[in-house]
């Protein structure tokens, strides 16, 4: 294969780097049968609460492969009935709301509520379904170094208690090795967009907060008065302020400097605080030139960094491991060509800047409304980066170039997330929604017979999965609303990919039916 030779092992998927983002990948292609080995250099999952935000389109995709239930019952209770708000201290003047509650943290475009749980419970929820499915999970080893030809890719892994090291080869391999990612920079592939936007040093802190809280349940509060923002409750949490390393370290902000960092914040000179713990790291925004080369992707923050402002990354990161795993099965089950893996970096790159611009704007609005804003970022809704980007590629037959839409108002055009509609079947309620995830979908009107048809033929021939429903016969469109959401007649159909996403659709009925439909599955499949 190459000049690592010697394998011990192979694996169709080799991912590199066990966080949020490299779990769900595991997760992902465990789900769909892909065997797959990650390897993760920490010795478990992190101790670190850090993102604790997961929105609706990210417990959608949670939902399909059944981990929703999990993540419901381990969300932890003291963090409903919250708000997110800006402050000029704690003490102070409150300045605008972001969540008013986070009981509700619902968005109109989905019937599933996303979550407020944090990255230190998520992660071994996805390690214990991952692991149950079949993936292969070592923590506590190392990707060496890695090398990749036209055959596949070859690592040299190391357990890091042992020493040990093994050879391993891989069809292919997923970057999932965060924001400094080796792998990146081995394959020398640059970052564009604002960089890094401040030094920050976090301070865990014990403090008594009733008097400034006021009797307000915060989740978390941004500071415009030291620029930073705040987590805790009555006895106290942590603060994000930026820094100068030039000048402070962060022993500096274990003593006296913390305290009157602490002080200054919450808006009470004379607060007795107890420093606990200090952390420095790096607040960034930025995009990779590209999420792919030959057989190794990058996901998550390997490709994309954003500020905390808004809760785009995680979910950003995880929707990218959704996007790639189900083309992934398909190619190495054999049907799909492997044109249809460039198709990954056409969609998640588009999206993922629509996410690093916005966050950028929200750092601006929150943080640093004495930056000027970049002139040719444009201001969205907030739940366009979640649920309104549209997909261009080859897996999409497009109609136009818009780059996203008001999920509030879907057009059910190609490129989109396939819209929520209530379904009834057998009784049951259900959404268009849970008719999705594993395989490509055909939903026609109710006088699309020939579509039907047409799909089960094709579906034959290309030897495919092709579940096939017909609204109002296979299913009841309870509130009427599918043929208008959806944009079709009573004779046209909709084909929806296993991501949830629509890759084509017809109006109305076709004498020609098999044959457009054949041409835009071999287009799509890259076969």
């Amino acid at each position: 294969m190459n000049n690592l030779s010697h394998h011990t092992e192979h694996v169709p998927v080799l991912i590199v780097g066990g966080s949020l983002v490299g779990l769900s990948a595991a997760l992902f292609l465990a789900w769909r049968g892909v065997p797959c080995l990650l390897v993760e250099r920490h010795v478990g999952t992190s101790p670190f609460a850090r993102a604790g935000g997961f929105n609706p389109r990210t417990l959608e995709i949670y939902r399909s492969v059944g981990l929703e239930p999990a993540i419901r019952e381990a969300a932890p209770i003291e963090f409903s009935g919250m708000k997110i708000i800006s402050v000029e201290t704690l003490a102070g003047k409150e300045l605008g709301t972001f969540l008013e509650n986070t009981s509700s943290y619902t968005m109109s475009a989905s019937p599933v509520a996303g979550s407020i749980i944090t990255q230190d419970i998520l992660e071994p929820l996805l390690r214990k379904h991952a692991c149950a499915l079949g993936a292969d999970l070592r923590f506590a080893t190392e990707c060496v170094t890695f090398e990749q030809d036209s055959e596949g890719v070859s690592a040299l892994i190391r357990d890091l208690a042992s020493g040990k090291e093994q050879h391993v080869s891989a069809d292919y391999l997923i970057a999932a090795d965060g924001n400094l990612s080796p792998i990146r920079q081995k394959l020398g592939i640059r970052v564009q967009g604002p960089g890094m936007l401040a030094h920050q040093m976090n301070i865990r802190f014990q403090a008594d907060l009733r008097a400034p809280l006021r009797g307000r349940r915060l989740l978390v509060y941004y500071v415009t008065s030291v620029q930073g923002l705040c987590a805790g409750n009555e006895r106290g949490g942590f603060l994000s302020i930026p820094y100068d390393p030039e000048k402070e370290s962060e022993q500096d902000f274990r003593g006296p400097r913390g305290i009157e960092a602490v002080r200054a914040a919450i808006g009470v000179p004379d607060l007795d605080v107890k420093i606990q713990d200090v952390l420095s790291w790096e607040m960034a925004d930025w995009l990779a030139d590209r999420f792919h080369l030959d057989r190794v992707f990058l996901v998550g923050d390997a490709a994309h960094v954003v500020p905390p402002t808004g809760a785009y990354g995680a979910n950003t990161g995880i929707a990218d491991a959704h996007n790639l795993a189900w083309k992934l099965a398909l190619v190495l089950q054999g049907k799909a060509g492997a044109g249809l893996l460039a198709t990954y970096e056409h969609e998640r790159r588009a999206a993922a800047r629509l996410a690093v611009e916005q966050a950028f704007l929200n750092y601006i609005e929150r943080l640093h409304p004495d930056i000027s804003a970049q002139p040719d970022i444009e201001k969205t809704a907030y739940d366009i980066p979640i649920f309104g980007y549209l997909y261009h590629s080859r897996a999409v037959l497009s109609e136009d170039n818009a780059t996203y839409e008001d999920p509030q108002s879907p057009s059910g055009k190609p490129g989109a997330r396939a819209p929520h509609v209530a379904l009834e079947r057998a009784g049951r309620s259900l959404s268009t929604l849970d008719l999705f995830g594993h395989d490509f979908v055909l939903l026609s009107g109710r006088g699309g017979s020939a579509w039907c048809d047409a799909a089960a033929d094709v579906a034959k021939s290309l030897d495919i999965a092709l579940p096939i429903y017909r609204v109002d016969s296979d299913v009841v469109d309870v509130e009427q609303r599918f043929s208008r959401i959806y944009g079709i007649s009573k004779t046209g159909a909709t084909l929806v990919r296993p991501d949830g996403f629509i890759a084509w659709r017809a109006y109305e009925g076709s004498p020609q039916a098999r044959q457009e439909l054949e041409l835009v599955l071999t287009q799509i499949l890259a076969r």
